[in-house]
C-alpha cells in the first residue's frame, strides 16, 4: 500500500518531461564539446526530484484546499483529497521530497560549479525552483490558482531546465541553445494545458483560475495548438544554423498532427484529457529526437570531451 501510494503521489507517468529537458540541455553541451557523466547524472536525478516534489506538493495543496473534492471523473484519483492518506502524512512526504531534492541539488553543485559566483547563482535558482514547486498549489496565494501554471512550467522546464543543465556542463550559455530551450518549455506547458482543459469545470467550481478556465473550452483548444506550433518553430533555428540532424523530430509530425486533430475536434473536456498521455509522449519524443540528432552530429565531428 505504501509503495502504491508513493507511485501515485509521484505521478510517474509525467516524469519523462524532466528526462527530456535534461536530455536536451546535455545533448546541446555534448554537441559543443562539453560533457561529464557525473554532472549529467546528478542533473537528471535533481530534475526528477524537483518534479516529484512538485507533484506531491500539488496533491497536498489541492487536497488541503478541497479542490479535489470536485475533481473531474475523468481525472486520476488524488490521494490527499480522496482521504487515502491524511493531510499530515501527505505533508511529511512533501518535507521528505524537499530534503531529497536539496541533497541531490547540493551534490550537483559540488561536482559542477566552476566558481563561487556560479555556485551562488545556481544555489539561488535551486531555492527558487523548490519554492516554485511548493507554492503552485500550497498557500493562500498559490500561483497555480492565478493562471500562472503554464508560465512557470515554460520557465522551469524550458529556460532554467535546459539552459541550466547546459551551463553546468559548459560553464556558460550559447545563444543557439535559447530557441530549443523555449521549445522544450512550450511543449511542457502544452502538457499542463491539456491537464487543465480536462479540469475546467471542476477548477471553475473551486475558483482555480487556470489559463484554461479563463479562456474557456473552445479557446483553450486553440491555445494548445498554438503552443505546439510555436514549440516546433523554436527547434528550427538549430537545424538551420547548427546541424540539420537536430530536425529528427520531424519523424513525429504525423503523431503530433493526430494529437492536434484529436484535441481540436474533442467534444468534451474528458476527451481532451484522454490526450494527456499522448502529449507527455510527444514532449518526450520530440526532445529526445532533437537530442539524438545532436549526438549523431557530435559523433560525426568527434568532439573532445571532458569525462
Amino acid at each position: 500500500m505504501l509503495m502504491s501510494n508513493l507511485v501515485a503521489l509521484m505521478r510517474v507517468r509525467t516524469l519523462p518531461i524532466s528526462v527530456a529537458v535534461i536530455a536536451v540541455g546535455n545533448a546541446l553541451a555534448y554537441y559543443h564539446g562539453h560533457w561529464r557523466f557525473s554532472v549529467f547524472f546528478l542533473s537528471l536525478v535533481t530534475a526528477l526530484s524537483l518534479q516529484i516534489l512538485a507533484n506531491i506538493a500539488n496533491d497536498y495543496g489541492d487536497g488541503v484546499r478541497g479542490t479535489d473534492a470536485h475533481r473531474s471523473p475523468a481525472a486520476p484519483r488524488r490521494l490527499t483529497g480522496s482521504g487515502a492518506i491524511s493531510h499530515e502524512q501527505s505533508l511529511r512526504y512533501v518535507i521528505a521530497a524537499v530534503a531529497v531534492t536539496m541533497v541531490f541539488g547540493s551534490l550537483l553543485l559540488w561536482v559542477s560549479a566552476y566558481s563561487v559566483d556560479q555556485l551562488v547563482l545556481f544555489l539561488l535558482l535551486g531555492v527558487l525552483s523548490i519554492l516554485a514547486a511548493l507554492f503552485y498549489t500550497i498557500g493562500r496565494y498559490a500561483y497555480g490558482y492565478l493562471g500562472l501554471g503554464e508560465v512557470s512550467v515554460f520557465v522551469f522546464f524550458g529556460l532554467i531546465g535546459v539552459c541550466g543543465s547546459y551551463a553546468l556542463q559548459a560553464n556558460g550559455i550559447h545563444w543557439m541553445i535559447l530557441p530549443p530551450a523555449c521549445g522544450a518549455g512550450l511543449l511542457a506547458a502544452a502538457v499542463l494545458h491539456v491537464d487543465n482543459i480536462r479540469d475546467i469545470t471542476s477548477d471553475r467550481h473551486c475558483a482555480k483560475r487556470t489559463v484554461a478556465v479563463r479562456l474557456g473550452f473552445g479557446n483553450s483548444r486553440h491555445f494548445h495548438l498554438l503552443l505546439l506550433l510555436l514549440a516546433l518553430f523554436c527547434y528550427l533555428p538549430f537545424a538551420l544554423f547548427g546541424t540539420f540532424l537536430s530536425a529528427l523530430w520531424v519523424l513525429l509530425l504525423p503523431l503530433l498532427g493526430a494529437h492536434a486533430r484529436n484535441v481540436f475536434q474533442a467534444g468534451s473536456e474528458a476527451r481532451v484529457g484522454e490526450e494527456l498521455k499522448t502529449s507527455v509522449g510527444l514532449m518526450f519524443g520530440i526532445n529526445v529526437c532533437f537530442a539524438v540528432g545532436l549526438l549523431i552530429a557530435a559523433w560525426t565531428v568527434s568532439p573532445a570531451l571532458s569525462l
